[in-house]
Parts: structure tokens; sequence; C-alpha cells
């Protein structure tokens, strides 16, 4: 059986953080740089992000990514130039 347009872009969707938007508008101006401030504020583990944002071969999951969208939503902040959907 041949998939539907929305049901193939849905198999083929990739999330993602743009870390350089992130650390330009979230991480330097809000938290002073402070990977540890920023990531208990997005309650992630502080080793964790330090280790997404430096290592451009480990990408953020799903829960990195809500976290992410849970702290813009709350503090009034568009979340889209930080979290990417790539179809």
């Amino acid at each position: 059986m041949e998939k539907t347009p929305y049901e193939f872009a849905l198999q083929h969707t990739y999330l993602g953080l743009n870390r350089e938007n992130f650390i330009s508008g979230i991480l330097d101006p809000i938290f002073g740089s402070s990977i540890r401030a920023c990531a208990e504020a997005m309650e992630l583990n502080p080793n964790y992000l330090r280790d997404i944002l430096n290592n451009e071969d480990r990408d953020a999951g799903t829960k990195t990514l809500s976290c992410i969208y849970r702290f813009c939503m709350n503090r009034h902040i568009d979340p889209y130039p930080y979290i990417f959907v790539v179809k």
C-alpha cells in the first residue's frame, strides 16, 4: 500500500537545534554564557547541554527540544529560530 504524501512527510521529518542561534539568542544574552544556569532554567543536565552545544556530531533529542520550546513559550520568545524542522 502506497503512503500518502502526508504519511511520507511525517516519516521523513527531522527536528533539530540551531546551535548558533541558540547561543547568540538565548545562552549569551539571557544567561551570560552560563551553560549551567541555562540548563537549570530549562530543566536539562548541564553536561548534556554542553555536549550538544559544543559537539556538532551530537543532536538534540525530543526531550531537549521540548524543554527549549517550553522555556521559550514561558518567556514569550519565538522558539522557531532555535528549533527547526526539515522535511
